[in-house]
Formats: C-alpha cells, structure tokens, sequence
C-alpha cells in the first residue's frame, strides 16, 4: 500500500501566500485574501505570470493562463489552486 500526501486548502493558502509575498515583495502581514494584485500591492501581470509559473513548478497544479485575469486576489488564487489540484489529483 502506498501512502499519498494530501495538500489541504489550509496548506496551499500558506504556501500560495509564500509565493505571492516573495514576487511581489510584500511585507509580512501585507497580504490579505482580498486585496486586489494590482490595486492593492502594485503588481503587474508579468508578476502574475510568475506568481502561476512558481505555483506550477513548486506544486505541481497547473492554471491555464487565461484564467490569470479572474484571479486578481489571494483567495481567488488560492482556490484555483485546490480547484486544479484535485481535478488532477481525480485524473
């Protein structure tokens, strides 16, 4: 029998979060669920572009690029990740 991790929801905010704070820079405690990327910290969508790109390599769970738009927060962001992780996960 083989054992598989399990990644919780809790476990991708935290490290969705590590990675959104290291490429944009921000202070800690300066990310919040719903502040806006590029209202609210100053990003831009070449930030995103990495942000995606280090989730995919990291974690493993792709996001099609067209979806970059609609996830202009953290827990948007974050549940896209769960979202496609377990939609990979079910094959």
């Amino acid at each position: 029998m083989t054992q598989q991790t399990v990644t919780t929801a809790v476990e991708y905010h935290a490290q969705v979060s590590q990675i959104v704070n290291e490429e944009l820079e921000l202070e800690d405690g300066e990310l919040t669920d719903s502040g806006h990327f590029i209202d609210d910290y100053d990003s831009d969508s070449l930030s995103l572009i990495t942000v995606v790109s280090r989730i995919e390599k990291e974690l493993g769970v792709a996001i099609p690029k067209t979806e970059l738009g609609e996830l202009f927060n953290l827990r948007l962001l974050v549940d896209a990740v769960v979202q496609y992780a377990k939609e990979r996960a079910d094959g």
